[in-house]
């Protein structure tokens, strides 16, 4: 019996990855945002996120607004603000 056998292309992630993938990035960054993760920590998984999960960094850009506005995010306004700029200065140094 012949069994076919089928080549994964590493270059492209599964659905199922980038959306875990995606959960991931959001946990790091609420729980950056909280106090919880240092910012070299999230930077790190943003760039791990974008080479190995092919998430892109519109994408990441939008996760990163979201989180930022909300409403479940038990952190004070000044405070959240604050924390979200340097991910924000972050994804423009990446975009370049």
């Amino acid at each position: 019996m012949r069994v076919k056998l089928r080549v994964i292309d590493m270059d492209e992630a599964s659905p199922f990855m980038r959306d875990w993938a995606l959960k991931w990035l959001r946990g790091s960054i609420e729980s950056y945002i909280r106090g919880n993760t240092p910012i070299n920590m999230v930077k790190g998984r943003i760039k791990k996120a974008m080479k190995s999960y092919s998430i892109s960094i519109d994408e990441i850009e939008a996760l990163i607004n979201s989180i930022s506005h909300d409403p479940l995010i038990n952190v004070p306004g000044e405070l959240l603000s604050e924390r979200v700029k340097p991910l924000i200065a972050f994804i423009r140094e990446i975009k370049g």
